[in-house]
């Protein structure tokens, strides 16, 4: 459910603002940089975030210890918890996230220490910090930026509600404002819109400051001309994979290089956030279409009382979910404009929006990414008490796709003590080497459901992009290539 169902609004030319799903984390981030060029308020919001880490730098600066006054006062002002009432990030289960709280201030704060030796004595943009510590990531960054300028969102949110005549009610917000030289975070008591479904607060976000990543990250940084000497001297092509220690590595020995770089990036022309219509992540239009095809193509009432029932009702969605994908024009949801795929969880989205609201009809909860104890598994859906089914999504060329079968499901069933499992393989190519993994996929999985004990079932949708009348004629003489099209 969308804010907009939730609340019955029609969007208007002055809604700039980003519609969260009200249940499920979408995983885009505030990027700092894009607060700068909106202007007006927002970038008088960048400013007093600059401000709330200028303030920070100084701290950690004058620290003579881990225990001394300044050293505790900079980590109060870097304990940025995750601001759930967004909607936004890495929290896949529901909207509460562990967020960058207290365990991460002690990151930050060393990060500022790191960036201090390093020459960058004060921030001219926050995200610095994040290209020279391994642990400070878009997230990260998002949360800490979110948490300063929370006031200035809780009043944008004010304003939305008022103008579409959304109910408002009381709710204490954490870290709803901060008073610097106190070095201390408030939290107080303030009018918001209510989650119909959690009953905790909304605030909202304008899209244009929202991205999939920050524009000043460390990859693209790496990738940049500033550093051509070294990815020369590595014979590395721009793009080519890095590890973010390499990266940290090279920024800590070329400071300098990050902060002009940064500084560069601010007279871009072309920035902008995330593109919302296109959609290129996956992670926006996942819920509408496979709902309204769930609607309209309802399945037969039954009761749900064992694990047979449940592993009966998973079987016709995941059959239902290979139609809308092979037949019903799912497969565009999966592909960009330019031809390339988009990413994994793109699928487990997809699968997502149209599974919950069959599945719901009958009292079964699907759960997406739950924690194991070994990882997290893609999805869990569970009746009752007792029972529950794993199901593991993976693309079939993934490099790690018999990973999925071999290991990661296996794993997650022994950790969750279930007894079945369901592996979904999702084919985007053509080549020689998809086929053979096709051809093999049954003995494979059921190679592994003898290993564990446990009833392991599988599917294949095809997510390639179906030919067009001229080249199905071009095809019938030429051989298919890698090109992800459906021969």
């Amino acid at each position: 459910m969308r804010f907009t169902e939730a609340f019955n609004i029609e969007r208007a030319a002055a809604d700039d603002w980003f519609d969260p799903h009200l249940t499920v984390d979408t995983k885009l981030f505030i990027d700092p940089l894009l607060l700068l060029e909106a202007g007006g308020a927002w970038a008088q919001a960048h400013h007093e975030l600059v401000a709330h880490f200028v303030h920070c730098y100084g701290l950690v600066a004058k620290a003579t210890s881990s225990t001394s006054v300044s050293a505790q006062a900079a980590r109060r002002l870097l304990t940025f918890p995750e601001p759930f009432e967004l909607g936004l990030g890495y929290t896949a289960v529901g909207t509460r996230g562990s967020g960058a709280g207290d365990r991460f201030a002690a990151r930050m704060a060393d990060g500022i220490a790191v960036a201090i030796a390093a020459g960058l004595t004060q921030p001219e943009h926050i995200e610095e910090i994040g290209i020279l510590n391994e642990g400070i990531g878009a997230d990260r960054i998002s949360d800490a930026t979110a948490n300063v300028i929370k006031a200035q969102l809780i009043s944008y949110t004010q304003e939305v509600a008022r103008r579409h005549s959304v109910p408002l009610a009381p709710h204490k917000v954490r870290h709803a404002r901060v008073s610097l030289d106190a070095a201390r975070w408030h939290d107080d008591e303030v009018e918001l819109p209510t989650n119909p479904v959690t009953g905790r607060p909304i605030i909202l976000v304008p899209e244009f400051i929202l991205g999939g990543l920050p524009t000043l990250n460390a990859d693209d940084w790496f990738d940049s001309h500033f550093n051509d000497d070294i990815r020369l001297s590595l014979n590395l092509k721009v793009g080519q994979a890095v590890s973010k220690a390499s990266i940290v590595s090279f920024a800590r020995q070329h400071p300098e290089r990050v902060r002009e770089w940064a500084r560069a990036q601010t007279s871009r022309k072309d920035l902008m956030g995330y593109d919302f219509g296109a959609d290129p992540l996956g992670v926006v239009q996942w819920d509408r279409e496979p709902a309204r095809f769930a609607v309209a193509h309802p399945l037969p009432t039954r009761v749900v009382a064992t694990t047979e029932d449940l592993v009966g009702l998973v079987a016709e969605v995941v059959d239902r979910f290979r139609h809308f994908v092979e037949e019903q024009r799912g497969w565009s949801l999966l592909w960009n404009d330019d031809r390339t795929e988009k990413p994994e969880e793109a699928i487990q989205l997809l699968l997502l929006g149209l599974a919950q609201p069959y599945l719901r009809q009958f009292d079964v909860e699907l759960d997406r990414e739950v924690e194991l104890g070994r990882g997290s598994v893609d999805f869990k859906a569970s009746s009752g008490t007792s029972s529950r089914l794993l199901i593991e999504v993976k693309k079939l060329h993934n490099g790690k796709f018999w990973n999925g079968v071999r290991h990661q499901l296996l794993s997650y069933l022994k950790s969750d003590r279930a007894t079945e499992g369901w592996f979904i393989a999702v084919q985007y190519r053509s080549n020689r080497g998809a086929v053979a993994r096709l051809k093999s996929l049954p003995a494979e999985v059921a190679a592994v459901a003898s290993t564990v004990g446990a009833a392991l079932h599988y599917s294949t949708v095809d997510a390639r992009r179906p030919l067009s009348a001229s080249k199905i004629e071009d095809d019938k003489s030429t051989k298919t290539t890698d090109t992800g099209d459906r021969p």
